[in-house]
């Protein structure tokens, strides 16, 4: 009976915390590019009613390939990279079990798009992480990606 109690407080010990996710979070450690150690990306929770953001991406952006992952966007003048991680990139990067679904859709009312949430990364024109700690371009990164996230859910 002595390794009850132990069990008991081993099993609370080794819980794991999930954050759930409001509006968005920026998360550090993401995909890896020339000049740059993993970016930071802008994570939300996905509705999953609507069409999957890669194919939204490709009508507002006007893309002819809705497969797409990475779209060049002009902001104030100024080229910008944003890039999609798909379902594996996420889990690789940022494990899904570390977050909790708010706002959890019955199976029929699916559309094509059965990932929890969305990663989008952003750099500039000088590789430079856009959504970094430290950027300088911080403020209008997640204000783009604040507006396309919006325009993604009210669509």
């Amino acid at each position: 009976m002595l390794w009850l109690p132990l069990l008991l407080l081993n099993s609370c010990v080794l819980g794991r915390q999930t954050i759930q996710i409001t509006d968005y979070i920026l998360v550090p450690n993401g995909k890896e590019i020339i000049g740059s150690k993993g970016l930071t990306s802008f994570i939300f929770e996905n509705n999953i009613t609507k069409i999957p953001i890669e194919q939204y991406l490709s009508t507002r952006l006007k893309s002819e390939n809705y497969l797409q992952k990475e779209y060049w966007v002009t902001i104030e003048k100024e080229k910008y990279k944003i890039i999609i991680y798909d379902n594996a990139e996420f889990e690789k990067y940022f494990d899904s079990s570390h977050y909790a679904v708010k706002n959890e859709q019955p199976e029929n009312s699916k559309n094509g798009d059965s990932r929890k949430f969305i990663a989008i990364s952003m750099i500039n024109s000088f590789n430079e992480d856009c959504l970094a700690q430290d950027s300088l371009f911080q403020n209008i990164a997640v204000t783009y990606l604040k507006k396309l996230k919006d325009e993604y859910y009210n669509q």
